[in-house]
């Protein structure tokens, strides 16, 4: 008789165990390269799902039985890398005297709203009053771009632009690039440029990216938002049917990325020993092969200094940062934040304060 009434715990126990499981994972999977691995490369978009069905566990076991509260809190203990990664908590800091202002944003070709006249663009006016030193800008790839910097050129004097065949990369500056390179890898669409700039008798070198991105359609968004809604029944609205499709997609995508992160990573380890600013738009989640890789030699910015999820793409309910600036050890980053103030482009804004340690 009393093992029949334990049979409920045993099952809730179970349960946990598989979530726990599951989440640790979906963490873990970022440490294979997705162009060797990738029916694996698409798990860490899930992390979030298992980190939250487990918070739910430590508050059910907090109330009908607290002893088991330990199967969740090892198995996020095992995940905390991941867990501050994705959600970062941290004590605000003011930015001391000195510092200099990183900002990186997806512009998404300055806006939908290709009639408006440059001089009212609200994304250039944004970078007019940001008073930021370094600019990082991706997909700036209309007219606007050419005027835009036109308009910028007694803020910023030194600027540099890329163009893709049908992407531009740009960068600006208040102080003097020195040179500009691409970094080598073959992809359409996207590209890393790495710029040396001459800052307070330094060279720094920063590497502004756009990478690959998984190219969802709205119908994909809205198949990925299906899933994550009905992951406990795969029979409802064809769950199944959509994950398979959808995750051939993230896989291809996936791998990609994953050698044009390589190429990245292999510059940055060749000039690890250099002041260095990674920025752009890394289209993935920082449970990430991509987000681990770039990490090895450098601090997320706003892990370090940032709080909360971040998320930085704000028209696919997908709700993670894909925006990002890292920083080599020999900087000390302050204040990172995800801008939610401007909603022209798809993306927000990244920026945070960088001073140089004594």
């Amino acid at each position: 008789m009393k093992l029949l009434k334990k049979i409920p715990l045993f099952i809730f126990i179970a349960i946990n165990l598989l979530f726990v499981v599951a989440m640790i994972f979906c963490a873990y999977t970022s440490m294979l390269p997705p162009q060797d691995y990738p029916k694996f490369s698409y798990f860490g978009l899930m992390f979030p799902v298992f980190l939250a069905v487990n918070i739910l566990f430590v508050l059910f076991w907090l109330v009908f039985k607290w002893k088991c509260i330990i199967i969740p809190v090892v198995g996020m203990l095992l995940c905390a890398q991941s867990i501050r990664a994705y959600i970062p908590i941290n004590v605000e800091v003011n930015p001391p005297a000195g510092c200099l202002k990183v900002l990186s944003y997806n512009v998404m070709s300055f806006g939908d709203d290709k009639s408006m006249p440059w001089e009212e663009n609200p994304i250039v006016q944004y970078l007019a009053k940001s008073d930021a030193d370094f600019i990082c800008l991706q997909e700036a790839t209309n007219s606007y771009v050419e005027k835009a910097f036109a308009s910028l050129e007694n803020l910023y004097p030194y600027r540099h632009i890329e163009k893709d065949p049908d992407s531009f990369v740009a960068f600006l500056s208040k102080y003097p690039i020195v040179s500009s390179k691409r970094i080598d890898y073959e992809s359409i669409n996207n590209c890393s440029i790495a710029y040396e700039v001459a800052v307070e008798g330094d060279t720094v070198v920063f590497i502004n990216n756009h990478l690959e991105s998984y190219r969802l359609s709205p119908e994909d968004k809205e198949d990925y938002r299906s899933i994550i809604r009905n992951y406990k029944n795969p029979e409802e609205n064809h769950s199944e049917t959509k994950y398979i499709s959808l995750t051939e997609k993230l896989s291809m995508h996936d791998s990609i990325r994953g050698i044009q992160t390589d190429s990245v990573a292999k510059f940055i380890e060749g000039n690890k020993h250099r002041p260095m600013i990674v920025c752009g738009d890394f289209n993935t989640s920082p449970i990430s092969y991509t987000h681990r890789r770039l990490t090895e030699y450098l601090n997320d910015a706003y892990t370090r200094t940032g709080n909360g999820v971040g998320n930085s793409y704000n028209r696919s309910g997908m709700y993670f940062r894909i925006d990002n600036i890292l920083v080599s050890p020999d900087i000390t980053p302050y204040g990172a934040i995800v801008d939610k103030s401007i909603k022209t482009s798809d993306h927000y804004p990244i920026f945070c304060f960088i001073k140089w340690k004594e």
